[in-house]
């Protein structure tokens, strides 16, 4: 299911230009320009503007290496919700809502929460685009919080209506929450995804380029997530950046 179709000129823009800026026959273009100070150009189909939608494993690895390693690139346009219309943004609350029950019934979210207090505070989307492959994953980034300072941020795939990424302080509900790893298990378990076990609350997801997540919890607070950690190259010393960044 697609989400948030009007997110406006200005994202949309965006992203067309990263879409161009990554196409290798504009590379190529470049590159002549510099060399022999003359432009090679060829016909080019509408489809070659268009980034590949990847799967959601592939989304992952695009997500992880954004965020915890900018460097490998993967390019980015955002757009606050503030700035989108009034659709946009009951659409965005709508998500959220959905995403919020998605993790209950997985059993992330404990059942003495009250999820309905829960009031929508906005956020934003960002789309993710691979330097060299094309690939594009759209993430939307939501929040909402309580009267009992309760606070749910979250990750949402923008075309499954996944949570794929939560950081949430439940206050109210802090003594019913259970271990980091049953809430591991339990985010996994909902995702459906194939992954490895790389610790008591850390796991590799297949497919992902060697993305690792790890699930914490901290009764004191409230606070639980569920965020990706890092590489495997990198946290464990297997592979390399390239094959990483390359893995499809």
């Amino acid at each position: 299911m697609k989400h948030l179709q009007k997110w406006g000129l200005p994202l949309l823009t965006g992203v067309v230009v990263l879409a161009a800026v990554l196409l290798p026959r504009q590379i190529s273009a470049l590159r002549d320009r510099q060399t022999l100070d003359a432009v090679h150009t060829e016909p080019m189909a509408q489809e070659d503007l268009t980034p590949q939608e990847a799967a959601l494993p592939e989304k992952l690895g695009l997500l992880g290496r954004a965020i915890r390693y900018p460097g490998l690139d993967v390019y980015s346009a955002t757009q606050p919700l503030e700035e989108a219309d009034e659709e946009t943004w009951s659409k965005a609350e709508e998500t959220f809502r959905q995403a919020v029950e998605q993790l209950a019934a997985w059993g992330v979210l404990p059942e003495t929460f009250d999820r309905t207090a829960l009031a929508f505070q906005g956020g934003s989307r960002v789309v993710y685009v691979q330097a060299d492959g094309g690939l594009s994953a759209g993430m939307l980034y939501l929040q909402g919080e309580t009267d009992s300072r309760d606070d749910l941020w979250m990750a949402v795939d923008e075309e499954t209506g996944l949570p794929v990424w939560i950081d949430c302080t439940l206050r109210s509900a802090r003594e019913d929450l259970g271990t980091a790893e049953a809430l591991g298990q339990a985010f996994r378990d909902g995702l459906g995804l194939e992954t490895r076990q790389r610790g008591p609350a850390v796991w590799e997801v297949d497919g992902a380029g060697g993305l690792v997540y790890s699930a914490s919890v901290e009764a004191r607070s409230g606070r639980i997530s569920v965020e990706p950690l890092g590489f495997a190259w990198d946290l464990f010393g297997e592979g390399t950046p390239s094959e990483t960044a390359q893995a499809k």
